[in-house]
């Protein structure tokens, strides 16, 4: 009853803050060769939905309009979804999501923005980060009780990762053992299934995506780890990121194996 109330709330929230009326119509994405296309999602990254910054509400409501109009089979949230990890935010930004998306066909992935305590977030890490899966939870169909979970869209695995902390020193991404474990044993499952499968991730893999893989934007001391995990795994995997604000490009986009 609680999740339904939010949801509305939400969807109430977004006719709200925006409308495509008299707004540029949204521009029309064709799928390449789409009589064979097996599977198609709009990816996206660091939204920062803010609360009061009205033209970032009718930024983010035009792109995801024009990601509804693709008729895709996902859309990837690859964190930063929020600005400051407040529950307005989220209601503004899942609001504008439930509008557009199924809730069985979005992944959300948690990114620094929304889980991390700073001066505008009340709050401890691990509360951002329970009230960021019970809102994740809420909206899209989820019922697991961790930052990081998998879902199978059209037979093609997902994996979400996420952040357990950050360090101190330099803001890194902590990933926990347990979840690299199960990273394992996730990726290991989708390669019986013969098909590429996708990691999501707010964080980069140093030296493995392009020039923007710098040592500012990367995983902490378990990068090696994960680099061989992904590089092992006897699968074709698709390793998606945000955090520096880039697009994809040759200069963000490396092929391993």
């Amino acid at each position: 009853m609680i999740q339904a109330f939010m949801k509305t709330i939400a969807i109430l929230l977004s006719l709200f803050i925006f409308s495509p009326i008299g707004m540029p119509s949204a521009p029309s994405i064709e799928k390449t060769d789409a009589e064979n296309c097996l599977l198609s999602a709009t990816v996206l990254s660091d939204l920062h939905m803010e609360g009061n910054n009205f033209d970032r509400h009718k930024r983010v409501g035009n792109v995801l309009n024009a990601a509804r109009k693709a008729d895709n089979d996902a859309l990837l949230l690859l964190g930063d979804n929020t600005m400051n990890g407040q529950i307005i935010e989220t209601l503004l930004a899942y609001g504008l999501v439930s509008r557009f998306f199924k809730e069985e066909s979005v992944l959300s992935a948690p990114g620094n923005h929304d889980i991390d305590t700073s001066d505008n977030t009340n709050g401890s890490f691990e509360a951002l980060s329970d009230r960021f899966v019970t809102m994740r939870n809420a909206f899209f169909g989820n019922d697991g009780d961790k930052v990081y979970y998998s879902r199978e869209i059209k037979d093609y695995k997902f994996i979400v990762l996420g952040g357990e902390g950050r360090t101190g020193e330099d803001g890194k991404q902590i990933l926990s053992d347990a979840q690299l474990d199960w990273l394992e044993a996730e990726l290991a499952d989708a390669a019986e299934s013969k098909k590429p499968c996708f990691v999501l991730n707010h964080y980069l893999v140093y030296g493995r995506n392009g020039d923007r893989s710098y040592a500012g934007f990367n995983v902490a001391v378990q990068n090696d780890r994960l680099t061989e995990i992904l590089e092992n795994s006897g699968v074709r995997t698709f390793y998606f990121c945000g955090h520096s604000h880039y697009g994809v490009s040759d200069s963000s986009v490396q092929t391993t194996n």
